[in-house]
């Protein structure tokens, strides 16, 4: 085997065989960051006999056209101190990590093809290489791949970098929560929820809620949603190249790869659907009224009166929703990308003066659904602090996505490979 540098094209095939792989190791990302001014590296490992040849002297081999490529990874060099490069290679590589030979012949390579850049100080991966197993939140089953893999790591000079992604927020998210729906239409894979996620998700349009799908020119609707989000939590905001990047990714990916939900809210759909509740209501009562008066039928005829005195006072909500705000009002989204046979959701965003109109989680279903209806397997709603109890920073977010009955994934976490240890210590790159 040997380390060699990829073409696009050779990374995008590899790609398009590959089981899993997660945004940033994507050659669409790495197109967008290329055309947004970042340098990109396509690196991976091949056979002696796919090694183009001759090679020049000092620089690294590149891979024969037609190569089976064994292992690969997309590298971005991120500027460091003006003037010096950190290397991240997030998500990746993707190699077979119960291969030694193949571990140690990548990373090996990699460090001696990031030498000959002077500029770069470290390089940072985090692998997707499971350490334990879950179900739901409990552990199951260690791996031994992934503490072999570690070991291995340690001695060829990287460390862990000991952080979570909400202690710092360039730390790649470790704790993730997945639901497996492989096979599954939406009426059958709803029918593995938890109860109540079972029932709102059978409620589609009620309060007046539609939900729309909406391209990379629809971007600022998100963005003021992921701010209302920012404002009340530790969450950080979009800068603006943050924003630019996600509009070419999603022009990149097309309308099938790139999903962005908003959850609308109509006040005067709203009054419809009231106003149709009502005289169902009161023509129920008007058949009831000519009933002999027993304690069933005196029963329902309560609970019809409070639920128009409950109807009298949405409609109140609703007329003052309409007078402050209008009409068609986005207050929840939620932005996902469609990656092999994965949908990971990535960011979300909620305006809470509105969250009363969200009790059916309206983006939430239309994601889901999407998902059983494009035939994708693993409904991944990413992060999560990997803290279980009510202690955590997440707590009731990992509450709502543990309805979903699935499992968590732990990953082996950051870590960081120095290439000019000295340096990048005392530039703080590898921290």
């Amino acid at each position: 085997m040997e380390f060699v540098q990829l073409t696009s094209s050779q990374y995008q095939r590899f790609v398009r065989q590959a089981d899993r792989v997660f945004l940033p190791q994507l050659p669409e990302y790495g197109a967008v960051r290329t055309r947004l001014g970042m340098a990109v590296d396509y690196v991976g490992v091949v056979s002696h006999a796919d090694v183009q040849t001759p090679a020049r002297r000092g620089q690294t081999p590149r891979a024969r056209p037609d190569a089976a490529i064994l292992a690969a990874g997309l590298v971005v060099l991120q500027p460091w101190k003006k003037i010096y490069r950190r290397a991240l290679l997030s998500y990746g590589p993707t190699l077979d990590w119960s291969d030694s030979a193949m571990v140690d012949c990548f990373f090996a390579g990699l460090r001696a093809h990031l030498r000959r850049d002077r500029r770069i100080l470290a390089v940072r991966f985090n692998p997707l290489l499971p350490r334990v197993f879950y179900h739901d939140i409990e552990i199951v089953a260690g791996n031994p791949t992934a503490a072999r893999a570690e070991r291995q790591l340690r001695a060829l000079g990287a460390r862990r970098i000991e952080k979570e992604f909400y202690q710092q927020s360039d730390v790649q998210i470790r704790y993730i929560y997945t639901k497996d729906i492989s096979g599954m239409s939406f009426e059958e894979a709803t029918a593995t929820l938890a109860k109540g996620l079972r029932r709102r998700f059978h409620n589609e349009g009620r309060y007046g809620v539609e939900v729309r799908f909406l391209g990379p020119d629809d971007f600022a609707v998100f963005d003021t949603l992921h701010d209302a989000t920012v404002e009340r939590t530790s969450m950080a905001s979009l800068s603006s190249a943050s924003q630019e990047f996600y509009r070419a990714l999603m022009r990149e990916l097309g309308p099938e790869r790139a999903l962005l939900a908003v959850a609308y809210f109509s006040p005067t759909r709203y009054l419809q659907q009231i106003a149709a509740e009502r005289e169902q209501a009161k023509a129920r009562l008007e058949v009831l009224s000519q009933r002999r008066r027993t304690k069933a039928c005196e029963r329902e005829t309560a609970e019809l009166t409070e639920r128009l005195e409950a109807l009298n006072w949405r409609e109140e909500n609703a007329r003052e929703a309409l007078s402050t705000y209008g009409d068609e009002i986005p207050f929840n989204a939620a932005l996902g990308f469609h990656s092999g046979n994965e949908l990971l959701l990535l960011l979300g965003g909620m305006d809470k003066r509105f969250s009363a109109y969200a009790r059916d989680y309206p983006v939430e279903r239309a994601l889901f659904k999407w998902a059983c209806d494009h035939g994708v397997s693993i409904y991944n709603t990413f992060g999560i602090s990997g803290i279980f109890d009510e202690t955590a920073p997440d707590a009731t977010v990992l509450t709502f996505k543990r309805w979903l009955n699935g499992n968590v994934e732990e990953f082996i976490g950051t870590f960081v490979l120095p290439i000019r240890p000295q340096l990048a210590k005392r530039l703080g790159a590898l921290s």
